[in-house]
């Protein structure tokens, strides 16, 4: 134990600097690089001392094992996003969420796998390569051709996007449309990708020979799969909201509420996945339904507590994928046999890999405006609202691959006794960690710039034109109330007379009061907020002055210190 002590040491402390560093560069504004490239930079410096050290014990410490990730990592993000999504924003572009995170990414995984199988079918007879597949991008006698089946899981895997660095250099404040944009897509994209990469695996499995009805029947794998994971989700985040509501000892404890929203939450995730459907869905929308109705069931103390406490994990669960992803940079090129307990050397291909960057970029391009020419032909060039310029920073956010297409093509095993399979899928699998590596380096760290050129584009566009009399939409929304349309105002209707109704505690004569908590909690401080559930939950004056000693925060107008302090009033403000 003790030989392999200081693996998990080094990889703690990296995850420390990481959130200390990646705080530091918020507070200054700094965004020459960005925190989660800067993570995975540290961890490939550290990565490559304890591989000098020890290969041995680097090999079997950072293989990345996809149940780790799927059952223990991705759920702490995907929920986290879900509850503390801003609805009242997703819901308004929601047609542009869904065109891209759903439609574009379906046209992005054809793009991908039909040239990547061109490319392993043509490669051949090109007199430069004269080869199938080129390894390590020196050996042009050798090649290794890939099977149909591992490129499709291969462009199912590589379709899932990583917008957490344009997030960030978005200001959500003064483009939240452009802001719940890039989020909400992200958010669709790693499930869509997830439920291609499901339905590719349930087709291989049956052994059925390709026919000409075979994308049909993908096509209904996978809008059943979408389907019955939104029900299931739906279902368990009203189901839980409806045991606050009827089970009021619930509340009695903040520590209660958090612990039990996470598990019924969880509990859906697993249902998805025991039943081989997305539980990536599932949980996005057991926390969207849990953020509606369940938080006006609970104290106010809990709706803070369980805001800060879901974003809490999330923050730990992407610092440990990003710091690992840098760690693993150094172990595609070994393959450790749990069989033999021995250290074997495989081959990459760096030609392959420089030809799939490419194809992400050109496919994440056509992917989009392909779509936008749909929506264009259909709707017609008025009902389309983006700019030129939010698209195109949807674009380039979209092309940063994450730790979802990592784990994605971790899944992929080979027999430990077929050295053949055992290079192949290790070049798939180096292919896309140098892929997220790259992209989330190099186009993360040109993001900022990329970002300010098209807002001042735009800007400088909208200046121009300001003395036309009908002005043209800018990236951020125009402070005009506009009309719901028919859709809108059936949802909110139902919501208001019935869902509330139903799955909020006394929620008739609570009415006015929800509605002005709503919003007074614009304006109020985070400490406010803790002020008035102690005095609610105890009349004792010990207990209260002890509480008040206890919680000391400063309020808006003050500069607070601490970067926690301003994550918890940020979230504050969401409620």
């Amino acid at each position: 134990m003790s030989e392999y002590g200081a693996v998990p040491f080094a990889l703690m402390i990296v995850i420390v600097i990481y959130i200390v560093i990646g705080e530091y560069f918020k507070s200054i504004h700094f965004h020459l690089i960005h925190e989660t490239s800067f993570g995975i930079i540290i961890g490939m410096l550290v990565g490559l001392l304890l591989k000098w050290m020890d290969e041995n014990a680097y090999a079997q410490f950072f293989s990345l094992n996809a149940t780790i990730f799927f059952y223990l990592l991705l759920p702490l993000i995907i929920f986290s996003g879900g509850y503390n999504l801003k609805k009242k924003q997703f819901l308004k572009n929601f047609k542009y969420i869904v065109s891209f995170g759903f439609l574009s990414t379906l046209i992005n995984f054809i793009i991908t796998l039909t040239l990547t199988i061109a490319f392993n079918s043509w490669s051949k007879n090109l007199r430069i390569i004269n080869i199938e597949l080129v390894r390590l991008g020196t050996n042009l006698d050798s090649h290794l051709p890939l099977s149909y089946d591992e490129m499709i899981k291969y462009s199912a895997t590589i379709c899932a996007t990583d917008s957490v660095a344009a997030l960030n250099l978005i200001p959500s404040q003064q483009y939240p449309k452009l802001f719940s944009v890039v989020f909400g897509e992200g958010m669709v994209n790693d499930a869509v990708s997830i439920i291609i990469f499901q339905a590719v695996t349930i087709l291989q499995q049956s052994g059925k020979s390709f026919e000409w009805y075979t994308p049909f029947e993908f096509i209904g794998r996978f809008l059943e799969n979408c389907i019955i994971s939104l029900l299931i989700g739906l279902f368990v985040g009203l189901f839980s909201t409806w045991c606050f509501k009827k089970c009021r000892f619930l509340t009695n404890s903040t520590t209660t509420e958090t612990v039990f929203a996470f598990l019924m939450a969880y509990m859906g995730y697993s249902i998805c996945e025991m039943l081989n459907l997305s539980g990536v869905i599932s949980l996005l929308m057991i926390g969207i339904m849990m953020s509606h109705y369940q938080g006006y069931n609970i104290s106010q103390l809990g709706r803070v507590t369980t805001r800060v406490t879901f974003e809490s994990l999330s923050l730990g669960a992407e610092a440990f994928l990003y710091v690992f992803l840098g760690f693993a940079m150094w172990n595609q090129t070994t393959y450790y046999s749990p069989l033999t307990q021995d250290l074997y050397y495989v081959e990459v291909s760096w030609v392959f890999t420089l030809l799939q960057l490419g194809i992400v970029i050109l496919a994440r391009y056509l992917s989009i405006y392909i779509v936008y020419w749909i929506s264009i032909m259909i709707q017609g060039p008025k009902v389309w609202k983006l700019t030129k310029y939010e698209m195109s920073i949807c674009c380039f956010a979209g092309m940063v691959r994450g730790s979802v297409a990592f784990a994605l093509i971790e899944t992929l095993v080979a027999s430990p006794t077929d050295g053949i399979q055992i290079n192949q899928i290790n070049i798939l699998q180096s292919c896309v960690l140098y892929i997220v590596v790259f992209t989330t380096v190099i186009f993360g760290t040109a993001m900022p710039f990329f970002i300010n050129i098209q807002i001042k584009k735009q800007l400088d566009e909208e200046e121009r034109k300001s003395i036309s009399e009908v002005p043209t939409p800018v990236l951020s929304d125009s402070p005009k109330k506009k009309e719901l349309s028919e859709a809108q105002k059936i949802i909110k209707y139902m919501d208001e007379h019935y869902f509330k109704r139903w799955f909020i505690y006394d929620y008739e004569n609570r009415k006015e009061k929800i509605t002005q908590e709503k919003k007074q909690i614009k304006t109020e401080t985070l400490q406010e907020i803790y002020e008035k559930s102690f005095s609610e939950a105890s009349e004792d004056e010990s207990v209260k002055q002890r509480n008040e000693d206890f919680i000391s925060l400063p309020t808006i107008e003050e500069k607070p210190t601490s970067p926690l302090i301003v994550k918890m009033q940020e979230l504050s403000q969401q409620i």
